[in-house]
């Protein structure tokens, strides 16, 4: 089962004929945990990636469940919360750290304080498995000496909890340095363009691709048809496109702010006029402010980061903080998150793209960058039950589905849980509310 890379005698110079079982277009945080796992299971792979940077480079680093998710989707985080567990197995304590996340009592909370002791008094019972303590209330006079920047006349204490954080960039960097170790099961090649797509009878035969160096790739698979995943992320309508196919999506866009100094010991979470939720996160000599979540209609190559938005973070900041002057922003980073036009989801979706007459075709989205893992796990049980792969001995059963396959009975699962975690949302909220005098 070994990949067949410059091995046979006919092949002309700069040209590499590849033999796969996967190949998947794109190279980001649902690429690469997909060939982690395919590898894992012996199945030949080859990513064909483009160096754009997508999703992953612009994430905040939290990879732990939020807690305002709560009301939408309870099963998403307590998935979400194992899923944790998973990557800290894996990369603790290398890349992943605990950190202590502030959320200031004030004019901005967009909750009275009786809901946000509800909120998260259920969160720690549904997320415990994280493995992190609970949350505390920390007065006034606490918060002035661990947080001194932060405005004193406007907030009256803070919420305090922890939370796994990583840079983005380093975990997928980690990630293809694992898959790699599968040297005969994974081949990573940067592309600068597809030549052509080798379709018989409704199957994707082989792939010819321009490297990023001039030469021709080629990739087949000489036990049947391939299974092709396109994980590209904003990009994946383009891929999609050069096959005629049409995939239905829509992207938010989120930008995120890099201002020069000091401000923050701890994580501060706090939400701008029209309640969205604003992670700071102080890094090295340089704060992180974001993310906003506007729709964006346009293609991804061609946004510029509005003036509106970086006004936003900038008051937003400036809310919560002192009298200290905010400097002019020393980076934007920015970043678009596929959401499914069928339904509103935070999980893993998957599009197979059959009926547009590509059958071992699919385009894959984690949903959470945390959720990476699970994404890949389904999508290979998926091609597993279709008949692209062969079923290993002993496949473990994701308990999140959401992929068109399932799409009209998890709509309505997903009506359900929102309707379920609603009433105890209330259920919390009125039995805080008769106990605060």
């Amino acid at each position: 089962m070994r990949s067949q890379e410059r091995l046979s005698p006919g092949n002309r110079p700069g040209i590499l004929n590849i033999c796969a079982d996967l190949v998947i277009i794109g190279d980001g945080i649902a690429s690469m945990a997909l060939a982690y796992l395919a590898a894992g299971r012996d199945i030949r792979t080859v990513i064909l990636g483009k160096n754009l940077k997508g999703t992953t480079h612009s994430a905040t680093g939290l990879i732990a469940p939020r807690p305002d998710y709560l009301v939408s989707d309870t099963e998403l985080v307590q998935r979400t919360s194992f899923e944790c567990l998973r990557w800290l197995r894996l990369f603790y304590p290398q890349i992943l750290k605990p950190k202590m996340f502030l959320i200031p009592i004030g004019p901005e909370l967009p909750y009275n304080i009786s809901s946000v002791r509800a909120l998260f008094t259920e969160y720690d019972r549904t997320a415990k498995i994280r493995g992190l303590p609970g949350h505390c209330i920390v007065s006034q006079a606490i918060l002035e000496r661990l947080e001194p920047n932060l405005r004193r006349s406007r907030i009256e204490g803070a919420v305090a909890f922890n939370e796994w954080t990583v840079d983005p960039a380093v975990l997928l960097k980690k990630l293809g340095r694992e898959a790699s170790v599968f040297t005969d099961m994974v081949k990573v090649f940067h592309i600068s363009d597809f030549r052509e797509f080798v379709i018989q009878k409704e199957t994707i035969q082989s792939i010819r691709a321009v490297g990023s160096e001039g030469e021709e790739i080629r990739v087949h698979n000489d036990r049947g048809p391939l299974v092709v995943v396109t994980a590209s992320g904003p990009w994946m309508k383009d891929v999609c496109a050069s096959l005629g196919v049409v995939i239905d999506y829509r992207l938010k866009a989120g930008i995120q702010l890099e201002i020069p100094g000091w401000f923050f010991r701890s994580g501060v979470v706090t939400f701008g006029p029209d309640g969205k939720y604003i992670t700071c996160l102080q890094k090295e000599g340089v704060l992180q402010v974001g993310p906003t979540n506007s729709d964006f209609e346009g293609h991804p190559d061609e946004y510029i980061p509005p003036d509106e938005e970086i006004n936003y973070l900038r008051r937003t900041l400036g809310n919560i903080l002192g009298d200290k002057k905010i400097p002019e922003h020393s980076g934007i980073r920015w970043g678009f998150r596929v959401k499914p036009t069928v339904v509103d989801t935070n999980r893993p979706f998957i599009w197979n793209h059959a009926s547009d007459g590509v059958a071992n075709m699919y385009s894959l989205h984690p949903g959470k960058m945390a959720l990476a893992l699970l994404a890949g796990d389904e999508m290979l049980d998926r091609a597993i039950s279709d008949g692209w792969l062969e079923r290993p001995k002993t496949v473990t059963a994701s308990r999140l589905h959401l992929d068109g396959k399932r799409k009209f009975r998890n709509e309505f699962k997903l009506l359900f849980l929102k309707l379920r975690a609603l009433a105890k949302a209330v259920f919390f909220y009125v039995k805080f509310q008769i106990k605060t005098p």
